[in-house]
């Protein structure tokens, strides 16, 4: 095995499976958002426990997910909740997933797409409100119910939004996305577009408006374990499934006044040990989202940190764990190799070392772990699918 890999644990993902359907409305499903290969963690191994557990329904956001979905045994409904090219229609419907309409120019395409192929091609409407990405304004509605009363294999099922602020604090607009919500289906059903599945709740809305759990919600933050804003800490009974590890792979005392990395921006401060780890940006380590200072408090702790960089003062570096205790990445991370600045914690080549590496940004090369109910399964590549580690588990099903 690689000396880098990444654990999933899948009994803590149906854990949060189950606290999030104790929390839904009587008359709401989950519909669980698998996209990006479920956030890294692997949507094939996610979706088949969660069908097993009974979830009614999956989310991705391209053609092409939902169909390794399809060819891996999901039979559920699945929605592909991004925009489709002419191009893919065929394959989205030879593989029955649901698609997001959301432009009047796709109607008559995919209309055709599925008179060829004699097949019903069933759409759920996108509304935009205020996310500024996709889907049919209000003014569009008249011209949309009149397009879809022409067709004869183009079956609207469904209507949705999405909500651009659901985790912020202030909840002024997204109440107005969701006033522009209602008041786009009431339209559609005066032109006699109506009995229509609803679904506008993301993980955060799901928390804070049970009001709107309508017919679904969609989930995939809360599946995963996190939560989408600190402040919905405590909500949920969660359980991160995911750690990321990797192995020292060489080791080396060094005096105090040793440069390491890239630049010479780090040196030593005493004697001590420097562990090498063969990780790195390569592989999702050290990268972060480029995020917009959320108020002046953020943004001048954003100010203060590059100020200090300037001085060789570095805030807010990585940070492993060995052994149960942090240990520092002396410098700058690599492309594929990392340094560490061990101290004098005992430790040897071949020691295991937890990573905070994040689930999107992993690279998807990494051999992922599955565990489930004291079983373990690994996954090398996506066509290869589940190789027991252990051959007395062979025969086990997942």
């Amino acid at each position: 095995m690689s000396a880098t890999w990444i654990e999933v644990d899948l009994d803590a993902i149906l854990n949060n499976y189950q606290e999030i359907v104790s929390h839904l409305q009587p008359q709401s499903r989950l519909m669980a958002v698998v996209k990006a290969d479920a956030y890294g963690m692997g949507a094939v191994e996610v979706a088949r426990v969660l069908q097993e557990a009974g979830c009614e329904a999956f989310a991705v956001t391209t053609v092409s997910e939902g169909v390794i979905l399809r060819e891996r045994g999901i039979d559920a409904p699945i929605l592909v909740l991004g925009p489709v090219l002419k191009d893919e229609f065929a394959e989205a419907l030879q593989a029955n997933l649901l698609l997001a309409l959301s432009s009047l120019e796709q109607i008559s395409d995919l209309e055709q797409t599925a008179l060829t192929l004699g097949k019903e091609a069933q759409v759920h409407i996108k509304l935009e409100t205020g996310m500024g990405r996709t889907g049919f304004f209000y003014e569009d509605l008249e011209d949309l119910a009149q397009a879809l009363g022409e067709c004869s294999h183009v079956k609207s099922v469904g209507i949705f939004t999405h909500f651009a602020r659901g985790a912020q604090r202030d909840r002024n607009y997204t109440q107005e996305q969701y006033t522009r919500f209602q008041r786009g289906v009431t339209r559609l059903e005066e032109l006699g577009v109506s009995g229509l599945l609803k679904h506008v709740c993301n993980s955060a809305a799901f928390l804070d408006y049970p009001e709107w759990h309508h017919d679904f919600v969609r989930i995939g933050t809360l599946l995963i374990g996190h939560v989408p804003a600190p402040r919905f800490a405590g909500k949920l009974r969660l359980r991160d499934p995911w750690v990321a590890k990797t192995q020292i792979v060489h080791l080396r005392k060094v005096p105090k006044g040793t440069f390491a990395g890239y630049q010479s921006i780090y040196r030593t401060k005493k004697d001590t040990q420097l562990a090498v780890i063969p990780v790195g940006y390569a592989d999702g380590f050290g990268l972060i989202p480029h995020l917009v200072p959320q108020g002046l408090w953020d943004f001048i702790k954003i100010v203060i940190k590059n100020f200090l960089a300037l001085f060789g003062v570095y805030l807010g570096g990585e940070i492993v764990t060995l052994g149960g205790r942090t240990v520092p990445v002396a410098g700058k991370v690599g492309m594929q190799l990392t340094i560490l600045d061990v101290g004098d914690n005992p430790c040897q080549l071949g020691d295991e070392v937890v990573i905070p590496l994040r689930r999107t940004l992993a690279n998807p090369r990494i051999t992922r772990i599955y565990r489930r109910e004291k079983r373990i399964f690994l996954k090398r590549e996506m066509k290869e699918g589940f190789l027991p580690l252990y051959p007395e588990y062979a025969n086990d099903d997942l």
